[in-house]
């Protein structure tokens, strides 16, 4: 098994004091709903000019919700993939025996019901789409609609729109206009698409056993890195395109992520190339708010 410090030794150490919340805690993955939480908090607020406790009010519930739908994507892939993180990451809540399967999954049903409730209170559209991010998030892991077993291509896609494209429309469909979204919409696609399989390196041997299709395991380092390239060069001639320069502020992380790949984190489970990816998705957020403000 792979040593992780962070995650192997930390959450015990929570655990002792926070007890099973520790353990939902972990079941979510905190570090990957910073991003959903910070496209509620600043990505609504980049959609207006106005500034008032109505406005603020929404921002907090399309973070929540947005959050909600990530932590029920991240645990029902946590359910799907029982059997395969005994071989890769043994030591998650559901292989070690800390919580049942069936447990993980009312608590991700739960999430999802509330999610789904709560985005309805804000727009009928956002609601809508609420509901389409959700059957991204559980059936990328689920049957019969799940990639991941189809091609990598498909796989990496689906995460592409789920993870990027659909949450930034998300966050735009409540003050702003699809026209507005679409720089930052397409932004936010390329970088998951160039991004996001570093996750994967991790999962290898568990993926390759259960014949789940990814870019690392169909091409190796040099094919994730050179999608990685791609897509940064890609999304370099977005930003120079819509003329939104201060987006180029993520193209050192990207560049970072790519030469950090072979680099395992002390403090997640991942890679720093993966670590440098989610990174970047969340101030793509932060940077967006920045940009509407500041007119470039």
């Amino acid at each position: 098994m792979q040593k992780y410090g962070g995650i192997e030794k930390g959450y015990p150490n929570i655990r002792k004091q926070f007890g099973k919340l520790a353990t939902y805690f972990q079941l979510v993955r905190p570090f990957t709903l910073i991003s959903p939480l910070l496209a509620g908090l600043l990505g609504v607020l980049a959609s207006t000019s106005d500034f008032n406790f109505d406005i603020v009010k929404t921002c907090i519930y399309v973070g929540v919700t947005l959050t909600l739908a990530q932590a029920t994507g991240q645990v029902i892939n946590q359910y799907a993939d029982f059997e395969l993180d005994r071989i890769v990451k043994p030591y998650r809540p559901l292989p070690s025996g800390i919580i049942s399967k069936e447990e993980a999954l009312g608590l991700a049903w739960l999430m999802a019901i509330v999610s789904i409730a709560r985005a309805f209170t804000v727009t009928d559209l956002f609601g809508l789409v609420t509901v389409v991010l959700i059957f991204f998030a559980v059936f990328y892991s689920l049957s019969p609609f799940s990639p991941r077993r189809i091609h990598p291509v498909l796989n990496i896609l689906w995460m592409a729109v789920s993870r990027g494209l659909i949450p930034m429309f998300a966050v735009w469909s409540i003050y702003g206009t699809w026209q507005e979204a679409l720089p930052y919409a397409l932004l936010a696609f390329v970088w998951v698409l160039g991004f996001q399989s570093t996750k994967d390196i991790e999962d290898a041997d568990g993926d390759k056993k259960f014949g789940i299709k990814t870019v690392f395991i169909s091409y190796g380092y040099n094919g994730l890195r050179a999608l990685m390239i791609g897509s940064l060069c890609y999304y370099i001639a977005v930003t120079a395109y819509f003329s939104k320069w201060l987006m180029l502020l993520l193209v050192p992380l990207g560049i970072f992520a790519i030469f950090a790949v072979k680099k395992k984190s002390r403090f997640t489970e991942n890679n720093l190339g993966w670590f440098g990816y989610y990174l970047g998705l969340g101030l793509i957020f932060v940077f967006m708010f920045l940009s509407s403000r500041l007119g470039f």
